[in-house]
């Protein structure tokens, strides 16, 4: 599957707030014909992808294919891992935690995930961000 010039700059112009082709060029320091001569030639530019995706925190996989990432949603990301730190206690792995330090844990454990993972809060389904 190629992807689509016309859709990737659509997107690259909605990331970097531009109305016009125009202001895509002079955003990426281009001539006032480039993005138009892509659009044409069903050119992707890459070099730009790769910097609209780190500067906008997106991946590549939606920018260039629409394909949304792998999200877990926050609330039921917590309730997840309290269930298996319950579990744990309840066959004597982790015997002597008390209910708040067992919630306690399962907070710290979903801060740690946060820090390698995107983690969607509450219901957005309109995240561009990809696992």
């Amino acid at each position: 599957m190629e992807p689509n010039a016309s859709e990737v700059f659509e997107k690259l112009k909605d990331l970097y707030g531009c109305s016009t082709l125009k202001e895509i060029c002079e955003t990426f320091g281009k001539n006032k014909a480039w993005a138009g001569q892509m659009i044409k030639n069903n050119s992707v530019p890459y070099p730009q992808c790769v910097q609209a995706c780190e500067d906008h925190n997106v991946s590549m996989d939606w920018l260039l294919f629409n394909k949304e990432g792998q999200s877990v949603d926050k609330a039921e990301l917590l309730n997840l891992i309290q269930e298996g730190i319950f579990e744990s206690k309840e066959l004597a792995i982790l015997e002597d935690l008390t209910l708040e330090q067992l919630k306690a844990t399962s907070a710290l454990v979903l801060k740690q995930i946060e820090n390698i993972i995107i983690v969607k809060k509450g219901k957005d389904k309109n995240s561009k961000k990809a696992v």
